[in-house]
């Protein structure tokens, strides 16, 4: 939801209350289908030591990444562009889990949102007007829709 309301305002104020409407639809979903109707996931299994660093590294890097690309953004004047980097290094970050966590669904979550992030990059680069802002806020709804899925059981383990 951050994506989706910190963005979405550029779309104009039509685009933003569907897009806020359909965010908070969603979230409201996957609350529901993780907290009163559960699916059965699988066991869980007890995360391994190197997990935890995986996900420290992966926050520092993050961190690092939004911070550079946003400073090489502002030097070839095109600070505008930061929502779409963002995007594309939170979905970057996400996947060093799928294999740390033994998650499969952050493979697809990181895979969508950086994948959404890069097209908005490319395409801000191109000139298209809030390319960036568009492709963060399609990159938040696919979020929650893949936070959806796996909340109804999509990734269950055997």
């Amino acid at each position: 939801m951050v994506f989706v309301t910190s963005y979405s305002q550029a779309l104009g104020t039509g685009a933003a209350i569907l897009a806020c409407a359909a965010g908070a639809i969603g979230v409201l979903v996957a609350l529901f289908a993780h907290y009163v109707r559960p699916s059965a996931l699988g066991p869980l299994s007890r995360p391994r030591p190197v997990a935890l660093v995986v996900y420290g590294a992966c926050i520092v890097g993050e961190l690092v990444l939004i911070a550079v690309g946003s400073r090489a953004l502002d030097a070839v004047g095109q600070g505008d562009l930061r929502p779409s980097l963002i995007a594309a290094v939170v979905g970057v970050h996400f996947l060093p889990f799928a294999w740390a966590f033994g998650e499969a669904m952050f493979f697809t979550l990181g895979g969508v949102v950086a994948g959404l992030g890069v097209v908005g990059l490319v395409l801000g680069v191109l000139g298209l007007p809030a390319a960036a802002e568009a492709f963060a806020v399609l990159a938040g709804l696919a979020m929650i829709v893949v936070i959806v899925r796996y909340a109804l059981g999509t990734w269950r383990r055997p």
